[in-house]
C-alpha cells in the first residue's frame, strides 16, 4: 500500500465511531466521583480548588473505566497513588526546567515500558505522567503547584470513596467477566458449522490474565474460576473432535444437539457472569445426554461429561465458601500455582530491554516525544495571546497519548484525536457564548466530563470532541477565556498529534517486518509443544501437563501477536520489506492455525489407557524437533528449509513400522488408527507450512523490529 492510501484508509478507521462502552455501573461512579469534586468546590467558593479536584476525579475515573482485571478498589487507589504522587513530583521540580524534562523523560520511558502489561496499564501509566506535567508546566510557584497538587490528591481520593459504596456485585467481577465471555465465545463455535469457527484463541487468553492477576490468598477461594478456564480448554478440544466426525451436512439430529450445547454453554456464561444460578432446560439436557447415549465414537460423550463438569464448577462459582474444598484443575496447573506478580511483572519488563523489543522502542519514542513536545509547546508561546504561555502542556500531552507501539493506531489516534479537538473547540466555543452563571459552569462541566466517560471507548474523535469542551468549561469555571482557551487548545492537539506520527515514522516498528520474528517465535514453541505431545503416546501419563500448559498458554499469546501483525501489515506502507506478499501472510496465518489445530488434537486424544498407547509416535519426536527447529530459523530468514524432508521421514516411519498399513486395511485398533490420521494430519499441516515458508522471495535476515 502507497504512503497516501495508507494514510487516508487508516485516518478513516481513526474518524470511525464504535459502539463500545464502559460497564454502566463504573461510569455512574466516575460521574459521582467528578460531582462530588464540583459540589466542594462550590462549597468552598473556591473555583481553584474545584477544578483541581476534578481533574483528579476525572484522570482517575478514566483510569478505573479502562478494562480493569483487577478488583476496582484496587485499581482507584493504584491510579489515586500514582497520580497524586506524580502531582507532587511535579510541584516540587516546577521552575527548574531542566529537571522537569528529566523527569518526564524518565516517567514517559517509564510507562512505555508498562505497555508490556497490556494495552489498559500502559494508557493509565501515560495518565499518572499527566499529573507530573500539570504542576510543573501550570502551577504558579512551587508553594502553588502543591497546593493543586493536594487537591488533586483530594479529588483521586474521591475516587477511591465512590467505588467502596454499594452495590458491589459478586466477588472475582473481572474474572467472571473474561470467563464468561470465553464459554459465550464458546457457544457460538457451537452453534457454527465448520471447525475453522473454533480457532479464536483471545477469549482464553483474556480468561487466564484475568485469573493470573489474582493474588495467592485470594486463589483457593476462586478455584471453581480455575476449573472453568480448565473445562472451556477440554470443551474446545472436545468440540473440535465432534466437528471433525460430525461435518455441517451430517444427520439434522446432530446439529440439534450441538444447538442445545451451545444454548448448555450459554447459560454457563450467564451464571458465571451474575453470581446467580442459570440452568439449562431440562429438554436440553435430555437431549444432550440422548445424544451422547447413541454416539458411536467418544468425542460427543466427551463433550457432554465437560459441559456436565463445567455446570457444576458454575455453580460452585456462585458461592465463594465452596471454592475453598476444590482442587487445582488437572488442565491449568501452572496458572494456579502461579508466579508472584513483582516477580513475574519484572520478568516481563526485562524482557523487553532490548533495541529490537517493540516495547522498548516504543517507550523511547514516548521519551523524546514529550520532551520534544514540551518543548515545541513553550516555544509556540501561546499563540499570540490566546492560550496559556510559557508551557508546552497540551502538545506534550497530545504526544504521550497519540503514540502507540504500532504504526497504524499511532495514526489512527493522531487523527482522531486532532479532529476531536477541533470539533470539541467549535462546540466550546459555541457553548461559551450565552452568559452562564457558577452553579450554571458547574453543571455543565459535569455533565461534559460524563459525556466523555461515555465515549470513552467509542474512539478518540467522540472521546475529544467531549474532553475539549469539558476542559474549555473547567478553564472557563476558573476565570479564563473560553474562546481563545478553545482556540490553542485545538491548536495545540494538531501539533502535538502531527508530532507523534513524525516521531513514529522517524524510528518506525513495522508489523510487517516483525512478522518473520514472530513466526521464528511461534515455531520454536511448536518445537517444544508437539514433541512433548508425542511423547504422551508412549504411556499414559507420560506428558508433562504442566509444562504443556504453559507451552498452550505461550503458543496461543505468540499466536495473537502474529495475527494482529499480519492484519496489521496489510495496512502499512512498508509492505515491499516483507519477504512474503500478502497473500501469502494470509496463508502463513492460516497455515498456522491448522497446525494449532492439529496440536488441539493430540493433546485431546492422549492415551487414557494402557490399550490406548502407540508408543511408535516416539519415533518421530526427534525429526519433528530437527525440522521445527530449522524452520524456525528459515523463518526468521537465517538458512533456507527444504520442503518435503519431514514427509520422507514420516513415510520411511510409516512403511518401517507397519502403522500407515494396518491402519488403511483395519487391523490396527480405533486408537492407534487415529493417533496415526492424526501425526499424518500434522506432518501435512507442517509441510504444507514450510512450503510457505521456503517461498520467501527476500534472503536477508529480518529483525524483529
Amino acid at each position: 500500500m502507497r504512503w497516501w492510501s495508507s494514510l487516508i484508509t487508516i485516518g478513516r478507521d481513526g474518524l470511525r465511531i464504535q459502539r463500545a462502552f464502559a460497564a454502566p455501573s463504573a461510569i455512574v461512579r466516575a460521574v459521582l466521583a467528578v460531582l462530588l469534586a464540583t459540589i466542594l468546590g462550590l462549597l468552598l467558593d473556591d473555583p481553584v480548588a474545584g477544578a483541581m479536584a476534578s481533574v483528579g476525579a476525572f484522570i482517575c475515573g478514566i483510569g478505573t473505566l479502562l478494562s480493569p482485571l483487577r478488583h476496582p478498589v484496587v485499581n482507584a487507589l493504584g491510579m489515586a497513588a500514582a497520580f497524586s504522587a506524580m502531582a507532587v513530583l511535579g510541584a516540587l521540580v516546577h521552575g527548574t526546567t531542566w529537571l522537569f524534562l528529566l523527569l518526564l523523560a524518565v516517567a514517559a520511558f517509564a510507562a512505555g515500558l508498562w505497555r508490556t502489561l497490556g494495552v489498559a496499564p500502559g494508557i493509565r501509566a501515560c495518565l499518572a505522567v499527566i499529573g507530573l506535567m500539570i504542576t510543573a508546566d501550570l502551577a504558579p510557584d512551587v508553594h502553588g503547584g502543591l497546593v493543586i497538587a493536594g487537591w488533586i490528591a483530594v479529588g483521586s481520593g474521591l475516587v477511591v470513596v465512590v467505588h467502596l459504596l454499594p452495590p458491589y456485585g459478586p466477588r472475582f467481577a473481572s474474572q467472571r467477566r473474561t470467563l464468561a465471555a470465553l464459554y459465550q465465545s464458546l457457544a457460538k463455535a457451537a452453534d457454527a458449522a465448520g471447525p475453522a469457527t473454533l480457532g479464536g484463541s483471545a477469549p482464553f487468553t483474556a480468561a487466564r490474565q484475568a485469573l493470573d492477576v489474582l493474588p495467592q490468598f485470594s486463589r483457593p477461594a476462586a478455584a471453581a474460576m480455575f476449573g472453568l478456564l480448565g473445562e472451556a480448554e477440554r470443551i474446545r478440544r472436545a468440540l473440535h473432535t465432534v466437528r471433525l466426525t460430525v461435518p455441517a451436512t451430517s444427520a439434522a439430529g446432530d446439529q440439534e444437539a450441538l444447538a442445545a450445547a451451545a444454548q448448555a454453554l450459554g447459560s454457563i456464561s450467564r451464571t458465571v457472569a451474575s453470581g446467580r444460578e442459570h440452568r439449562a432446560p431440562d429438554e436440553v439436557r435430555a437431549l444432550l445426554e440422548s445424544w451422547a447415549a447413541a454416539s458411536p465414537v467418544r468425542g460427543p460423550r466427551d463433550l457432554v461429561a465437560r459441559l456436565q463438569s463445567a455446570e457444576q464448577l458454575a455453580l460452585r462459582s456462585t458461592d465463594d465458601r465452596l471454592g475453598d474444598v476444590l482442587e487445582p484443575h488437572t488442565e491449568v496447573p501452572g496458572l494456579y500455582a502461579g508466579t508472584p506478580s513483582v516477580a513475574r511483572t519484572a520478568r516481563r519488563i526485562r524482557a523487553q530491554l532490548h533495541p529490537q523489543s517493540p516495547i522498548f522502542r516504543h517507550a523511547v519514542r514516548l521519551a523524546a516525544g514529550v520532551v520534544v513536545g514540551e518543548i515545541i509547546g513553550r516555544s509556540i508561546g501561546g499563540w499570540g495571546g490566546l492560550g496559556i504561555s510559557a508551557h508546552g502542556f497540551w502538545v506534550a500531552l497530545t504526544t504521550l497519548l497519540v503514540l502507540f507501539p504500532e504504526y497504524g493506531h499511532t495514526i489512527a489516534r493522531g487523527w482522531g484525536r486532532a479532529a476531536g479537538a477541533v470539533l470539541g473547540g467549535l462546540v466550546a466555543w459555541a457553548l461559551s457564548l450565552p452568559h452562564w452563571s457558577p452553579g450554571g459552569l458547574a453543571v455543565l462541566a459535569v455533565v461534559l466530563a460524563a459525556a466523555s466517560f461515555v465515549t470513552l471507548r467509542t474512539g478518540q474523535l467522540m472521546l475529544n470532541l467531549w474532553l475539549t469542551t469539558w476542559i474549555v468549561f473547567l478553564i472557563h469555571h476558573v476565570g479564563g477565556l473560553p474562546g481563545p482557551t478553545a482556540w490553542a487548545r485545538a491548536a495545540d492537539t494538531v501539533v502535538g498529534a502531527a508530532l507523534a506520527v513524525f516521531i513514529f515514522l522517524v524510528w518506525p516498528t513495522w508489523s510487517t517486518r516483525r512478522v518473520p520474528g514472530l513466526l521464528a517465535e511461534w515455531l520454536r514453541v511448536q518445537d517444544r509443544l508437539l514433541p512433548e505431545l508425542l511423547t504422551g503416546y508412549a504411556d499414559v501419563g507420560a506428558t508433562d501437563t504442566v509444562a504443556v500448559d504453559a507451552l498452550r498458554a505461550r503458543s496461543r499469546q505468540v499466536r495473537e501477536h502474529l495475527e494482529a501483525a499480519v492484519e496489521q501489515s496489510h495496512a502499512e506502507p512498508a509492505e515491499h520489506r516483507s519477504p512474503w506478499s500478502g497473500a501469502q501472510l494470509e496463508q502463513i496465518r492460516t497455515q498456522v492455525s491448522t497446525v494449532a489445530g492439529c496440536a488441539t488434537l493430540l493433546g485431546e486424544h492422549l492415551p487414557r489407557t494402557p490399550q490406548d498407547t502407540v508408543p511408535e509416535l516416539t519415533e518421530l519426536v526427534d525429526p519433528l524437533h530437527e525440522h521445527l527447529s530449522a524452520l524456525a530459523r528459515a523463518a526468521a530468514g537465517a538458512e533456507t528449509v527444504t520442503p518435503g524432508a519431514l514427509r520422507s521421514v514420516f513415510n520411511s516411519f510409516t512403511t518401517r513400522s507397519g502403522l500407515l498399513a494396518e491402519a488403511s486395511d483395519g487391523a490396527a485398533s480405533v486408537t492407534t488408527s487415529r493417533a496415526v490420521g492424526l501425526s499424518t494430519a500434522t506432518v501435512d499441516a507442517v509441510e504444507a507450512l514450510t512450503a510457505t515458508i521456503a517461498s520467501r522471495y527476500r534472503p536477508r535476515r529480518h529483525a524483529a523490529a
